[in-house]
């Protein structure tokens, strides 16, 4: 009787220790070996899987599967978060800014989205003032310093026949490319010659061929 309830002590000891060597996650989270990469815990896809806390889903490089190139539910890889100046934005995700935020490319990180960086994350920064408008039926003028160019952004265009269109105000940078003068220089498609501000040259004030500089509308 006592051989017995020995070998019946022994017997759950035993049970109990292979069931903690299965269960060895109290948390019931999957290890990177469980989920088949030493990469990082697979993120995203169709199901949506998520990251554990402190680690958000990027885009997987050794994947075939590419979202910039029409991949839909690309399966991601879970990294931890880098470190930056504001929250997070942009990436693989798409991750947007809080009101009255822009997203910027993050200067701190290595990816770069002007030299092939795709899926780059960003940091959210206070939006820009919207520019003052000028111009117009009323004839608004700029502050000082600053010039009146048409808003590029609305339907109304003073070189098809617009009359009275309104403009934006914008600086001009005194390094800026120079246009016009003497030579008729011409600015780079998308940008527009004003009267350079920062000379001695008026042309409203009966100065011929003065010289400008090139500016792009906010």
């Amino acid at each position: 009787m006592r051989k017995l309830s020995l070998a019946l002590i022994l017997g759950l000891f035993t049970a109990a220790g292979c069931s903690t060597a299965v269960d060895s996650d109290p948390t019931g989270e999957q290890s990177d070996e469980q989920v088949g990469t030493h990469k990082g815990r697979t993120c995203g896809g169709f199901a949506g899987m998520p990251c554990p806390s402190g680690q958000e889903c990027f885009y997987d490089p050794d994947s075939a599967c590419n979202p910039a190139t029409g991949g839909a539910d690309c399966p991601g890889v879970c990294k931890d978060k880098p470190a930056q100046t504001g929250p997070e934005c942009g990436g693989f995700l798409g991750i947007a800014c809080p009101s009255g935020k822009v997203c910027v490319d993050d200067p701190s990180d290595s990816c770069d989205p002007a030299h092939g960086g795709a899926d780059c994350g960003g940091i959210c920064v206070d939006a820009p003032p919207a520019p003052k408008t000028c111009g117009g039926i009323a004839g608004l003028q700029c502050p000082s310093g600053q010039v009146c160019i048409d808003n590029p952004h609305d339907s109304c265009d003073p070189n098809a026949g617009g009359a009275d269109c309104s403009g934006v105000c914008v600086t001009p940078d005194p390094h800026g490319k120079t246009c016009g003068g003497f030579a008729g220089l011409q600015c780079p498609a998308g940008q527009t010659c004003v009267d350079n501000p920062y000379d001695s040259c008026d042309p409203s004030a009966g100065g011929a061929d003065c010289g400008g500089l090139c500016v792009s509308a906010p």
